[in-house]
């Protein structure tokens, strides 16, 4: 092998390393730690969520038997626009305490929703709204008119976590 080969392989070597540390940093962690995204791909992830004004208590069926939180969550990005996000959702509701700095009282219920999976996601998104439902079943009785605070705590090895919370009235 000549030495100017030899040469070109020593420049070549490094280069190709750093691009397969940037390859591996587009896919998804199995460790749990976070992935590094390249810009500008990070400024389209979710920074914040939002529970959307359509949330609230609701009836599921015809014969008024199942009941639960129909949840609609929107994610932002860095620009404030609607997003799509791929990790993990965690619900949990609340009983609300007034004339307090933290609205939660105790916790009645939570629900856990993997979206992270594309198809699984898709059936979650509604186009119109631009935000993800989910129809969490709930079999105590609501009564109508009680307060509650819904937080919800969004998960992904894209972003950091991110949380938000809504006190809302059954039947409202």
């Amino acid at each position: 092998m000549s030495r100017s080969v030899r040469l070109g392989w020593l420049v070549l070597l490094p280069v190709l390393a750093a691009a397969a540390v940037g390859c591996n940093q587009s896919s998804v962690s199995t460790s749990g730690a976070k992935v590094s995204v390249p810009q500008p791909v990070s400024l389209t992830l979710p920074k914040r969520i939002g529970i959307h004004p359509f949330t609230g208590i609701r009836v599921f069926d015809e014969s008024g038997g199942i009941k639960g939180v129909d949840v609609r969550i929107q994610a932002f990005d860095a620009s404030g626009d609607s997003t799509k996000a791929f990790g993990d959702f965690r619900f949990e509701l609340y009983a609300f305490r007034p004339n307090s700095l933290d609205p939660r009282g105790l916790r009645l219920e939570t629900w856990e929703v993997s979206v992270a999976d594309p198809k699984v996601n898709a059936l979650h998104w509604d186009s119109i709204t631009r935000a993800y439902k989910f129809k969490l079943q709930w079999e105590q009785p609501i009564p109508v008119g009680q307060h509650y605070v819904l937080a919800a705590v969004f998960s992904s090895a894209f972003t950091e976590r991110l949380m938000e919370q809504r006190v809302f009235v059954a039947g409202q």
